[in-house]
């Protein structure tokens, strides 16, 4: 009888408490001078609305006294005041003082979502050194590119901070502008989120709502925030001009057919940045000259598996605004639109002459449009291409609930004497228990190329995914490439096949690590990916990865897996120049295990290990990528990536390395700088990078960028190679006014 009373109480109590989250609160227009000091001060933030939080992890709906949160706004920002009490101040992590870099460090999050669209919100995270670090969140946090949670968008906005004998507290200070917000029934009405992290004890809290632990990425998942309305409050358009002028000094070596010959490449240039809110829904971003000088340079990666294209992260900054909007999945790491395929061809840049995007909303539908000029440029032995346009077409709409949605992509990269087009249908469809079912249909028109088939110039993908951790959880995807299906400005992972995917987990959670090693574990039974050829007439490649993972408590995570896999070649596969796998069908397995230490320590050491028969032979696997936190100033991330192949029957065995080291430093909150250099075996190149900033405030920038790669063998090919191919050094500065 005591059972059932106290089960009833229990209903009672999350009955109230859930509909209490699910209530809007009104946020009200404050009457008082807050001044940016990082004290939340009793009388600045009298009388605002004050949330309370609740424990995420581990004890998940546990309360939480040590943080409160206050929101309010007057004609010109939001601002938010946190109190985060910690009762061992001196066990606070604070070794951050990099713009955008975290490693390991407490923080508070603030996200919002301006217009409670449910699927996008902007992310504001601040930590205890005063550091801050921004994201845009898109597709309600559901994977369906690259974009779903980009860290290379930025925002101008402000945060102080002060850490004090109660622990710590913060303010923020946002322009209204820039959160684009839209007067609905006459009322401004948001979602918002606010999460802060004691990474000493691996503890995660958030306000109100309080997310189910068992939802993928549930923190970040804008359809969970918590309903607002903020009484008063009048939407400011958006208007920043961001001029910029650069001077950089260079030389670089091009192979004119006999040897190679120099060319030094000096010049100076200017050009403007501009966004302009036109109506309260749409924003028109104009580039002219773009340019990206102050962009870190890509990782190095060996293609070990070279049946499948390499996708590297887009980090130009006019491509960051909405993206998650450009994002339509056409298949397992595919995209109809990549970004990557603008102003870069054949790994070398090509100017932008300039470009345009609209984006927002037409009639509660998503609208995107983006198009593009590059100039014609000499790739040297590769030829030379003739100046390019590339635009693109984006619509999206709600359908049955706020997270479902129907779309329509279009691209078309143009050029003389040749086009090439692609015209796409998407959708995500949120269905009961958490499960969503995620098709698009996509076909591909190109200027000389073969008479267009139906069939053939067409990509179909389908997916069924259960979104949750815990318990039994599962995905499913069917994909078509056709023969011919060739999207010139997106990204295709692998072509012309059949290919069926399944996957079946099981997650546990435990709150009570006196009762339990690990706070989280998942079993992937099954992982498997199987390709036929679009005839259906052989299997080209299959397999299955069976693996555990257990996290503890402190945060440290343990994986172990075996693999079993079958690869059918038609086509020899080159790993180097002494390593060739012949044509033929294999059979090989392999097995491994990794590590990943919590991020609360100094001195992070993941490694990850597999080895295994491999084609003709076996390879052993080794990744280890050391990270040492020196205090606040200095960092070194780095990185070694070895494969060691051996091929018994042609008797030759390599090492393949790729080596990656990067030193991170900060004089202070405006000061800052990294060095990188990075070694790749298969090139035999050496590349080297060095960059400074002097951040005098967001939008207002001075960058100081070194650029130079080296040919360590220089006898590799014939004529010898050149000392180096590329050497710059560049300075820019620009300056945004905003409204």
């Amino acid at each position: 009888m005591i059972r059932i009373a106290l089960l009833c109480c229990s209903i009672l109590y999350c009955s109230y408490f859930f509909g209490q989250e699910n209530t809007e609160i009104i946020i009200k227009k404050t009457n008082s001078k807050i001044i940016l000091d990082g004290y939340v001060n009793d009388e600045e933030w009298k009388g605002n609305h004050t949330f309370l939080f609740h424990e995420f992890r581990p004890n998940w709906n546990q309360g939480d006294s040590l943080t409160t949160v206050q929101l309010t706004f007057d004609d010109s920002f939001i601002y938010l005041g946190i109190h985060a009490k910690e009762p061992e101040p001196d066990k606070i992590i604070s070794r951050n003082l990099l713009r955008d870099g975290w490693y390991g460090d407490d923080f508070i999050a603030f996200g919002i979502d301006p217009n409670r669209t449910k699927k996008n919100a902007l992310v504001f995270s601040i930590y205890p050194s005063g550091s801050r670090y921004d994201m845009a969140i898109s597709n309600d946090g559901i994977p369906l590119g690259d974009s779903t949670f980009n860290p290379s968008y930025d925002m101008i906005w402000e945060g102080k901070t002060q850490i004090t004998e109660e622990g710590w507290s913060a303010e923020y200070r946002i322009p209204i502008s820039n959160l684009r917000f839209i007067r609905k029934e006459n009322q401004i009405k948001a979602g918002i989120s606010v999460v802060r992290t004691q990474n000493h004890h691996n503890r995660k809290v958030r306000t109100l709502p309080l997310p189910p632990q068992n939802i993928p990425n549930a923190t970040e998942t804008p359809s969970l925030y918590q309903p607002i309305v903020f009484d008063s409050l009048h939407p400011r358009k958006q208007l920043q001009i961001t001029p910029y002028a650069l001077g950089s000094v260079g030389s670089s070596y091009h192979f004119d057919g006999n040897e190679y010959q120099k060319q030094n490449d000096n010049s100076i240039e200017a050009g403007v940045d501009v966004r302009y809110g036109i109506t309260p829904k749409l924003t028109l971003d104009v580039s002219i000259n773009t340019d990206f000088a102050q962009v870190e340079i890509d990782d190095q990666i060996v293609n070990i598996n070279n049946r499948v294209n390499i996708f590297l992260p887009e980090k130009r900054r006019f491509f960051q605004e909405q993206a998650g909007l450009f994002d339509f999945n056409a298949g397992v790491l595919s995209q109809l639109f990549y970004s990557r395929t603008i102003g870069i061809n054949k790994g070398r840049l090509t100017p932008i002459i300039g470009g345009v995007r609209l984006t927002g909303q037409v009639r509660n539908a998503d609208v995107g449009l983006l198009s593009l000029q590059t100039e014609g440029v000499n790739l040297g032995a590769d030829g030379s291409i003739s100046s390019e346009n590339f635009s693109v077409l984006r619509f999206r709409n709600k359908v049955f609930n706020d997270k479902s949605f129907v779309g329509f992509m279009a691209t078309n990269r143009w050029r003389k004497d040749y086009f090439n087009t692609a015209i796409g249908f998407d959708g995500v469809f949120s269905l009961p228990k958490s499960l969503y079912f995620i098709p698009s249909v996509s076909t591909t028109i190109e200027k000389n190329a073969n008479k267009y088939d139906l069939a053939e110039n067409t990509r179909v993908s389908l997916v069924l995914d259960k979104r949750k951790q815990d318990g039994l959880f599962y995905r499913a995807a069917y994909e078509f490439s056709g023969k011919q299906y060739n999207p010139g400005m997106g990204f295709l992972l692998r072509e012309k096949h059949h290919n069926f995917y399944g996957s079946l987990n099981y997650g546990n959670y435990n709150s009570d690590k006196n009762e339990a090693l690990f706070q989280y574990t998942r079993w992937t039974l099954m992982n498997s990916d199987l390709y036929y050829t679009t005839d259906f007439s052989r299997i080209i490649t299959w397999y299955n990865r069976s693996f555990w993972t257990g996290r503890l408590f402190n945060g440290d995570s343990f994986t172990v897996f075996g693999q079993l896999q079958y690869e059918d070649l038609e086509q020899p596969i080159r790993f180097t120049n002494t390593l060739e796998a012949a044509i033929g069908d294999y059979m090989f397995y392999y097995f491994g295990a990794s590590y990943s230490p919590g991020n609360r320590r100094n001195i992070q050491f993941p490694v990850a290990i597999e080895y295994g028969t491999f084609y003709e032979g076996t390879n052993l696997k080794l990744e280890i990528k050391p990270t040492l936190n020196f205090g606040k100033h200095f960092n070194i991330e780095s990185s070694w990536k070895a494969n060691h192949i051996v091929f018994d029957k042609q008797n030759t065995e390599e090492w393949i390395h790729v080596i990656q080291t990067k030193l991170n430093w900060a004089y202070n909150l405006h000061l800052s700088g990294s060095i990188i250099g990075q070694y790749n075996s298969v090139s035999d190149q050496f590349l080297t990078s060095a960059r400074l900033r002097y951040n005098v405030k967001d939008g207002h920038d001075i960058y100081l960028v070194y650029n130079q790669d080296y040919n360590i063998d220089r006898q590799l090919a014939t004529p010898n190679l050149p000392e180096y191919n590329n050497q710059i050094f560049t300075i820019k500065y620009l300056y945004t006014f905003f409204k």
